[in-house]
Parts: C-alpha cells; structure tokens; sequence
C-alpha cells in the first residue's frame, strides 16, 4: 500500500494518507497508532470507516510495513526517536555489550576519519565510530546518523514504591486518628510509626544488588553468576536538519565539517557555499569548543497517558477548509507528498525548504512564505536565486 502523503506535526504526531483512501495516525509519543479503513464506493453515505488501535510494540503484521515507513519519517524529523525492536529490521540492529549515552568527535586540530566523498560530502565520523555526520555540498541542511538503544518498558518501580509509600501512609494517619479520638495514642508516638514507615520504604528503593546474600555469611554481598553477559540492543538512526536550526548536540561536529569544507574551498580557490553556509549557522562557530556529544534517547515502548491521544483525522492541508471543528491544533513541521519533500521552520522566522528529491534544495527568504526561493543546485559552483 502506496502512500500519497505524510504529515508530520510539530508535536511529533504522523498522519499517513494511503493510495486507497485509507489513513494512518500515529500518537506524538510514538508508542499508539491508530488505522482507518477506506469506505467502498457502495458504503452508505452515514456508514463510519472501520478503525483499528493498537500499540505499537505489539503491531499485527497487517499494518507492520505501513507503522515502520510512518516510524521512519517521524524519527528522521523529531528530536527523540521511538524505536520499537519488534518492528526494526535486523540490518538496522546492533548488540553491543554497553549502553553509549554519548559519543566523542575529534578535535580541532586533528582531522582523524574525516573525507570529502566525491558528491563533495563533508563525513565527520566520530571517534568510537557509534555516529557520523555528513554534510552535502550546496545544500542547507545535514544529515546525522548515531546509534540508538532501542525503546525500553518505563521503569515503573520508584513510581509504586511512592504510591504504596503515601497508601500506608494514609492509612495508618487513618488509624492513628482514631486511636487519637479514644485518647490512646500519643502525638509522639504517632511520629515515631511515620519514621519507621520512612525506613521502611527506604529500604524497599535499595538496589537488588545491594542486597546480602541470606545463606552466606552476613556482610558480604551476592555476587553475580559467573559468565552472565548483559546485552543493548542499539539501532542506526538517521536525522535530517537545518543548518539555521541546529541541535545543541550536533553543533560541534557540524563546525568540524564546516572548517573542513572551508579548507577545501580555500584550496580550490571556491568559497562561495562557504559563505552561505556560515550565514546560515552564525552560533556554530561558539560550540567548538564541545568535543562530547549527548546523543538522544529513544521514547519509552508505552505512554504513561495514553488518554490524552487526539485521533482527529484532518485533512488540515485542503484548501478551504475554514471550519475550526476540522483543523488539526498543531503546526505541521515536515510533509512528504509524491516524492517531494517540505520542511517548514516556525522559530525565529517563518521558512520553508522544498526538497524536490533531484538533490536540489528551494528554500525560501524573508519573513513571509514563498514570496522570494534561493535555489540551491546539486551542480558544482551553480547556485540560482528565482
């Protein structure tokens, strides 16, 4: 099943339109989706579409290809991936025997792993080779690719330990006070059943490893069974993003590869992408001084309130559609239709780039949308402003 355009929203929510007139919608969290059947032509004009919502960790094979193309795009755009193993393929997989919060890039005065491709691409790899960063010539924009855990269950143990901490501490307030009413229990007392409550609980939040081993002698710890290895399971992302609106983790690399284009086009005596590509990111140039980049984690596999999920399917990009009652309430941020693709930017200043899928980048100046396009060619030194 084709699709014909896709949506995604500055919430980090998708709306997927299919060839047959079917639709897909996935929750902003990533971890819900909700499928609409198309009506066949003979279906009465009150008759509903059939819906089916499911978790995405759990997708039936149905809807699992359509869910990974509608995860892909989502990911490519937001600033926190939802990474479901059960529906990744294994190519896009890795174990690796430690969790990688973070990845070191080189330093300025070494160029270590760095190369121009011969598209003229800048590739920035990073030291222990879990990202890289590649910066197209001619182009506005750069793509990342970091290795990701995958999403985990949230880890709901602090969450019951406090719900049962104030259930017992409830109850016994209950008790006292009305033991208090007979006059049999003192204030003091009172406040010496809280603190052995307190213990009591803090003892439940220690770590099982602390724990000491109960057949052993007392004062060592239990160690762990000789050969257990613990795996991560990671998975290769990949984001596209604006040089004009750069992450804070991604700044460093891109200086890297932005000083090393410079070198190049002062070599061949070309610096006229240069030039645009420092107007482009004015503040890069402060954050090379960060050689460690935190990479983002992935969203968690469920959502801790699945009920605030809006399922409005809107066609929020019709033209006359004045109703308030069908619009979608969030800005749209990236849409893909047939091929070509429209990254708009509500920050600072309203723009929109327009990648036609040929290579070349439209993006458009000014403060209002496209009343004035700087084209940006995949031929070398060719840039057309229309």
């Amino acid at each position: 099943m084709a699709e014909v355009r896709m949506v995604l929203y500055e919430d980090d929510s998708v709306h997927v339109q299919y060839v047959d007139g079917s639709r897909l919608q996935v929750s902003p969290c990533g971890s819900e989706f909700l499928f609409e059947k198309a009506l066949p032509v003979s279906a009465h004009p009150l008759e509903q579409p059939e819906r089916i919502r499911q978790r995405t960790h759990f997708v039936i094979s149905t809807f699992r290809e359509q869910l990974q193309r509608a995860l892909d795009f989502r990911n490519s755009f937001a600033a926190c991936p939802f990474l479901s193993e059960s529906i990744i393929p294994s190519e896009r997989k890795k174990c690796v025997f430690l969790d990688i919060p973070e990845v070191r890039w080189p330093s300025l005065n070494t160029a270590d792993g760095t190369r121009c491709e011969r598209d003229g691409t800048v590739k920035i790899p990073s030291l222990d080779g879990h990202a890289y960063l590649c910066l197209p010539k001619s182009q506005p924009e750069f793509t990342v690719h970091f290795l990701c855990k995958v999403s985990q269950k949230p880890d709901s143990s602090v969450v019951l330990s406090e719900r049962n901490y104030q259930a017992k501490k409830k109850q016994l307030v209950e008790k006292a006070s009305k033991i208090l009413t007979c006059g049999n229990l003192p204030g003091q007392r009172l406040k010496n059943k809280e603190n052995e409550l307190h213990c009591q609980i803090a003892k439940s939040k220690e770590p099982s490893e602390k724990k000491r081993c109960v057949t052993g002698t007392e004062g060592t710890e239990a160690l762990p069974w000789p050969g257990a290895k613990h795996t991560f399971v990671h998975a290769w992302v990949e984001q596209h993003w604006s040089l004009a609106s750069c992450p804070e983790e991604w700044k460093y690399p891109l200086s890297l590869a932005l000083g090393f284009r410079n070198k190049i086009s002062n070599t061949s005596g070309t610096d006229v992408n240069i030039t645009q590509n420092t107007v482009l990111t004015p503040a890069v140039s402060e954050e090379r001084e960060k050689e460690v980049s935190v990479l983002p984690k992935a969203l968690p596999l469920s959502c801790p309130v699945p009920h605030l999920h809006r399922w409005n399917f809107c066609d929020s990009l019709s033209q006359g559609q004045s109703d308030e009652e069908y619009s979608y309430p969030e800005l749209v941020k990236v849409v893909w239709c047939k091929g070509i693709t429209y990254r708009l930017t509500h920050k600072n200043v309203n723009s929109i780039e327009i990648f036609p899928g040929d290579g070349s980048v439209f993006k458009s100046e000014g403060a209002y949308f496209g009343n004035y396009f700087t084209h940006y060619s995949i031929q070398e030194g060719s840039e057309e402003v229309s």
